[in-house]
């Protein structure tokens, strides 16, 4: 066991989920609390308590958490969602939160990998791979078509292709402080990479080639990450990173081209949980001073697929 009582909010999403049966699976805590905006999901399932918290923004909201900290001992938390990172990052409550520590990457990794734009720039600083990236109503895209996506938030969320002239007039009016992405091909090319880093330097990497369903990765295969590693440690080394992220890239014929970096826990950590990644686990550890259980890397060609699950309750 690692840590005694564990809070993940955001408990009735898929990666929470995933993280609350990774960690029951390891035996790496006692009890499992969860929390999300509502009670009406199969969390209870997974967790030894629910409790229902406003959104991230809600005024309300780090009175709640620290409530519900305090009720149930919890001597580690798991942010979910972009909203809450942003939240505990600008008030200075990355690290710990009433006391008790998060569990999350660095201050860098995070602060960067929310804001696609920073991404863009740090990125491309430091000679990593990059498409070309505009903020909308500050500069046109250079060609078209191109993708517009937020700036910031589920990169899936509100994407869309963009073709014509007058497509770019209307993001223009209704869009303005989202950004253009260059629209990288073949779009069959796409690989979501785990990337850890211990706080001793060690780097570790596992790369997916992946099909989305539904804005979730449906299905995926080992790939060599060979190709990727100069790409992938290149990342680190720019984020400064501790901890786990996750790499969104496509193989273009000018070769590997970043697109968003998520920082945090992404909806394929039990995928890699289950190939020997265990990057939830290591994180745990390290944040524990452990050391942290060696890897061997899958061997490319294994298939993963995900599946549906029905749960009853009560």
């Amino acid at each position: 066991m690692i840590y005694d009582t564990m809070l993940i909010t955001g408990c009735a999403g898929d990666i929470a989920l995933a993280l609350a049966r990774i960690a029951r699976e390891a035996g790496a805590v006692r009890r499992l609390i969860g929390c999300d905006i509502h009670a009406d999901h199969a969390g209870p399932a997974f967790f030894d308590d629910c409790e229902v918290a406003p959104r991230a923004n809600d005024a309300a909201y780090p009175e709640t958490l620290e409530r519900i900290v305090r009720t149930h001992g919890v001597d580690v938390i798991v942010p979910m969602s972009e909203a809450e990172l942003t939240v505990l990052l600008e008030a200075g409550q990355l690290d710990t939160f009433a006391g008790v520590p998060i569990l999350a990457a660095n201050r860098l990794a995070v602060e960067t990998g929310l804001d696609k734009y920073a991404t863009f720039n740090r990125l491309s600083a430091h000679g990593v791979g990059v498409p070309w990236t505009r903020i909308v109503g500050e500069a046109p895209p250079p060609t078209l078509p191109c993708i517009l996506k937020r700036r910031r938030g589920q990169g899936s969320k509100d994407l869309r292709v963009v073709s014509t002239e007058a497509e770019v007039d209307i993001a223009d009016q209704t869009r303005s402080g989202d950004l253009w992405q260059e629209l990288l091909l073949p779009d069959d090319q796409e690989y979501t990479c785990g990337l850890y880093r211990s706080r001793a330097g060690e780097t570790r990497m596992i790369a997916l080639r992946r099909r989305l369903q539904g804005g979730l990765t449906g299905t995926a295969v080992v790939a060599d990450s060979a190709p990727f590693s100069p790409l992938l440690h290149g990342i680190a080394d720019a984020l400064q990173l501790n901890g786990s992220i996750n790499v969104q890239l496509r193989l273009t014929a000018e070769g590997p081209k970043v697109f968003e970096i998520n920082p945090r826990f992404s909806s394929t950590v039990r995928f890699r949980d289950k190939l020997g990644f265990r990057d939830f686990i290591w994180s745990l550890m390290d944040s524990r001073g452990l050391a942290v259980d060696d890897y061997r890397a899958p061997l490319p060609g294994i298939r993963m697929y995900r599946c549906a699950d029905e749960v009853v309750i009560g």
